[in-house]
């Protein structure tokens, strides 16, 4: 049961920063354009670069396992 919650606490925990780096990319998307053309586009490509940079940042990082070996 434990883990279930866990499980559901990591999505929630995700989709929260996630929505935190879409709302930071529209604000840079209007800073970038100058609210003159469509947003959505340029959001679009910086929240694609934002995520493929964190992505990359946690993928390089090594993983200990939670387990002791043995």
């Amino acid at each position: 049961m434990a883990s279930t919650l866990r499980v559901y606490y990591d999505a929630v925990v995700a989709a929260a920063l996630m929505a935190v780096v879409a709302i930071v990319c529209g604000f840079m998307a209007a800073v970038i354009t100058g609210d003159n053309s469509p947003n959505f586009p340029v959001a679009t490509i910086v929240f694609v670069l934002i995520c493929a940079f964190i992505f990359l940042r946690l993928s390089s990082k090594p993983r200990m396992s939670a387990l002791p070996p043995g």
